[in-house]
Parts: C-alpha cells; sequence; structure tokens
C-alpha cells in the first residue's frame, strides 16, 4: 500500500490562494515565510533544503499543522517511519481546519507502523535463481508449474522481430521447461503455434496435470475487450487451438491473470470490469456441467480502492495468494495470502513479510503442491537480465497445505472385474453429445491406461438425471457413451476392447430433488469387464 500524500495537494492549493498568514493555522509569520519557501523548493523538487524549511517553520511554531502534515510526507517518502508518525501525530493534535486529512494521516500513521514492525522483523528469505536454461537477458516473469513440479511455464518478453497487429516493440510469448531426473531444467523452448502467435500472449496458468493452459492475449478479432482470457487443451501429442473462454468470462473490459483450481471447477482472475472496489479486483467464477458461472467478486477483504492482481489459487484449493496495492504493504504492491474458511468467507490477508516484500512492485508468485517453494518473478536481484525468475522457501506460517501430487484416474493394480470408475471431468454442451474439448484430458488418461495395460476391456455408461421425457434421455445417454467410445477409437484403441451403453435416468446415485443431486447423476462411467 502505497502512503497517501496528503500535504502537497493541499498547500500548493493553500500557497495560491489569497496571501497571508489566515490562510495556515499559525499566525507566526517567520513559520510561514519559512513554510512558504518549503512549498517553492517542492515545487522545484530541492528535497534537502525544503525539508531544513520545514524544520525551520516548525522550530518557529511547533503548533504549525500543515508543516507537521507536509514533513511527515516527506518522512514517508524517505522511509524514515519513526519520524513520519511523530510529525502526523502532530498534525493531528493541532489541525483544527483540515479535517478531511485526519483519516488518512492516520492510515499513514498504521502504515508507518507496520513498515517499523516489518523491517524490524524480517522473515527468512533466500530466493535462488532458476538459472541460465529458464532466464536470459529478456524479461522471465509469471511463471507457472504443474502439481508435481515438472513443468514450468513462464511468459519472455523480447524484441519484436517481426511487424504484427501488436504494433509494439516488444513480444511476450509462452516458454517451456522441464525438469530432468537430477532436478536440473531444460532449456527453455518457445511454444509453439497455436498457442503462441505472432501477437501478445502471456498472464498464464497450468492445470494441476499440465493438460490444460488458460491464458490472457489482447486485441484479437475474437475478443471481446483490450484483452481476454482463452483455454487451449493438450492432445497426446499438441496445444489445440487456443478459443475464447467466452462471455461468461470475458467482458468488454480487461480480464487477465487467471488461475485455475486443481480440480478444474474454479477460476479465479483479474478485471476491471465494473461492479469491483477499485482499480482491478479479483473475481472467482464455478463450472457446473462444463459451463463457467456468472464471475463474482472476492469482496472488500480481498479487493480495496487500490488494485488487486495476480490470483494464485494453491492446490489445497483454499490458500490463496495475490498481490495488492490497497492492503498494508512495504510500498507498491506486495504478495499476500487468504485462506477460505469454513463458512466460505475469505480471511483477513496476510502480508507475506519483510523482505519478500520490498518498497517496489512484487507481483505473483505461484505455490509447489507440498506448500513449501514460492516461484516468482524480480528485477531487483540481480540475475542474467531484467525480470528473471526465482524460488524462495515460504515462511512457516504463509504456507498452504501440504498436498500430495494428484495421481491419475485409477492404477490398474487396484482394479477389479465389475468395478465401475466415474469420470469426473467428463462434460458436454447441454442437452447434447458434442463433447467440450476440456473432456480430452480425463479421456486421453483413460486411453493411456488402456494403452499401458492390453488386457483391460472396460464398457463406458451414460447416466442422465430425470428431467425431461424418459425415452430422450435414455437415447441422450447412448450418445453421450458413444461420444466417449468414439474418442478413444480415435486415440487408438482396438474397439474389441471398449463397448458402450446408456443407462438414461435408470440408475440415479444421488436424490434428483436438487440440482446437486442431479448433477452428480448425469455423468459418465467406466466399467471394467476383462483385466
Amino acid at each position: 500500500m502505497p502512503a497517501i500524500k496528503m500535504a502537497i495537494t493541499l498547500l500548493c492549493l493553500a500557497a495560491t490562494t489569497v496571501a497571508g498568514a489566515q490562510q495556515y493555522s499559525s499566525g507566526n509569520r517567520k513559520a510561514v515565510r519559512h513554510f512558504e519557501k518549503a512549498i517553492e523548493l517542492l515545487q522545484r523538487a530541492d528535497l534537502s533544503r525544503a525539508e531544513q524549511a520545514l524544520y525551520a517553520a516548525i522550530e518557529a511554531d511547533t503548533t504549525f499543522a500543515e508543516a507537521h502534515l507536509q514533513l511527515a510526507d516527506m518522512m514517508m517518502e524517505r522511509h524514515t517511519y519513526p519520524a513520519a508518525v511523530e510529525h502526523y501525530r502532530a498534525f493531528l493534535r493541532h489541525d483544527k481546519r483540515h479535517k478531511r486529512w485526519h483519516e488518512d494521516a492516520l492510515r499513514n500513521i498504521g502504515l508507518a507502523r507496520f513498515r517499523i514492525n516489518a523491517l524490524a522483523n524480517p522473515v527468512a528469505f533466500n530466493p535462488v535463481n532458476l538459472g541460465e536454461a529458464v532466464n536470459s537477458a529478456d524479461d522471465e516473469y509469471l511463471p507457472a508449474i504443474t502439481a508435481d513440479g515438472a513443468t514450468l511455464i513462464f511468459t519472455r518478453r523480447s524484441p519484436r522481430t517481426a511487424t504484427t497487429t501488436a504494433h509494439t516493440p516488444e513480444e511476450e510469448d509462452f516458454y517451456i521447461c522441464r525438469l530432468d531426473s537430477e532436478g536440473r531444467w531444460s532449456h527453455a523452448q518457445r511454444m509453439e503455434p497455436p498457442v503462441n502467435t505472432t501477437d501478445n500472449e502471456g498472464a498464464q496458468c497450468i492445470s494441476y496435470d499440465g493438460r490444460i493452459m488458460i491464458f490472457t492475449a489482447c486485441g484479437r478479432r475474437d475478443g471481446a475487450g483490450r484483452c481476454d482470457l482463452y483455454q487451449s487443451v493438450w492432445h497426446s501429442d499438441r496445444w489445440g487451438k487456443p478459443r475464447n473462454m467466452g462471455p461468461a468470462i470475458n467482458t468488454g473490459n480487461w480480464e487477465s491473470q487467471p488461475s485455475l483450481s486443481a480440480d478444474g471447477q474454479t477460476l479465479f482472475f483479474v478485471s476491471d470490469r465494473p461492479g469491483g472496489y477499485g482499480g482491478t479486483d479479483i473475481w472467482m467464477s464455478r463450472r457446473v456441467d462444463g459451463e463457467w458461472g456468472t464471475p463474482v467478486n472476492l469482496g472488500p477483504v480481498i479487493n480495496t480502492a487500490g488494485h488487486e492482481a495476480g490470483p494464485f489459487i494453491h492446490y489445497d484449493g483454499r490458500t490463496l495468494y495475490f498481490s495488492s496495492t490497497g492492503h498494508p504493504g512495504m510500498g507498491g504492491s506486495d504478495l499476500f495470502v487468504s485462506r477460505l474458511q469454513d463458512d466460505g468467507s475469505w480471511s483477513e490477508p496476510e502480508n507475506l513479510g519483510y523482505p519478500v516484500n520490498t518498497e517496489g512492485d512484487e507481483s505473483r508468485l505461484v505455490v509447489s503442491a507440498d506448500g513449501r517453494t514460492a516461484y516468482f518473478a524480480s528485477d531487483q536481484l540481480g540475475g542474467y537480465g531484467k525480470n528473471d525468475i526465482y524460488r524462495f522457501e515460504l515462511p512457516e506460517p504463509v504456507r498452504a497445505a501440504e498436498m500430495q501430487c494428484p495421481v491419475e484416474i485409477v492404477s490398474a493394480d487396484t482394479l477389479s472385474v465389475g468395478q465401475h470408475v466415474t469420470l469426473e471431468n467428463i462434460f458436454f454442451k447441454s442437452g447434447s453429445a458434442k463433447l467440450y474439448e476440456e473432456s480430452f484430458v480425463e479421456l486421453d488418461k483413460v486411453a493411456e491406461l488402456l494403452q499401458l495395460h492390453p488386457a483391460l476391456r472396460i464398457e463406458l455408461e451414460g447416466h442422465t438425471d430425470n428431467v425431461g421425457d424418459e425415452q430422450a434421455n435414455q437415447l441422450l445417454s447412448e450418445q453421450r457413451a458413444k461420444a466417449a467410445y468414439d474418442y478413444l477409437r480415435k486415440r487408438g484403441i482396438d474397439p474389441a476392447r471398449i463397448s458402450y451403453r446408456g443407462y438414461g435416468e435408470s440408475q440415479p446415485v444421488s436424490s434428483n430433488d436438487t440440482e446437486e443431486g442431479r448433477r452428480q447423476n448425469r455423468r459418465t462411467v467406466f466399467t471394467i469387464i476383462e483385466k
């Protein structure tokens, strides 16, 4: 949170009003003369002499409220926080004219005290540069990492080599690295089209398994606003064509910086759309039956009159890291953590501490599945170029809960003939047997399971809720099971090893009297026929 600079605006206005001591709290002509000299010096950016003149004004009249206020602002800018507190308190004691500034003075006192405490109690912070395989002389930033810690995707900004519709001298593209068995990152490779284009792409997140990427692109023909969110899905050996996430997510404003929950059902992102609390806010959308719902603002506990950005929802689904200029911090934007409470509210954000946060801008971090290691970008730690990507061990109080690396759908060793396995992330368009692209990720896992275990035979089952005509539901369930069957055949699975069947609404697993029950009944399952 930046300090509120009250005095310069107030006193520059005062200096242009009717001349004379009556415009100030002090009637001491010598004090006023020193004070007006200080204002003149400030307008010329001669800060050292202006400070001397302010001290002279206060020496002539210790109750000169405006001089205390101006000096307090200068001390905040200089990071001399104890002196800033002293002069803000003097302003509050002696001022009778400028009540509208009292709330801001109190806020700055709180901010100064926060910084005094943070500087006196630094947290452990030992950032490690990820090395020249990842970083270069260009800008690297906004890292995203898979839950197993083995794949890193980040944005690199470099000089533009071709003329494009972006009309900018630099281009932003995605680069990818993989961790080898000895814990070393492979040399960063530029991701191929269609994810990267000749225009700018950036601010991405990656799903826990590395198969879905959501990112920001600006100024595209299919965009709704200045910048939109797009999604690309991994198809066995390539990334699919990115598609705009549609009007439920994107507006005519600015959407960016996504973060996807581990189960793929909740999306956090940043927007300056109407309905927020400040410049940019963090919003959240939940997916139901493959459709993203209307985003909701995270509310005033998280969002402020400043700018919130860079959300990262940890794999535990409850720990949110983000940056803010509105919560008490060291200056610029700081990094914070908040936790989802049992009642659905967010806890009061906690600053990650100094020197993780500095007087500069800290924009975003992502955290490993075990909650211990954070990855972030900085231009304040030396390195190979401007912004480089680093890792560091998070202090214990701000760690997320440890999560085991997500496993595949099932292990063949635990399967038994007749066992039913529900596929959690199979989505169809409403009333249709057309698969959403995200469903390919789950079906790819089934294909991999079958390829690894050639003796397995399965039956794919489609189930519906009881809404609508029973015969229509029966037909729809058969068509949906066949859609999954057809996809597995395209993946090279022998049709003799897979079959399909629709059960309509005949085998509910929950009550059809509630929306949640109906959602559970709309499902795709596979059953082990032979092992």
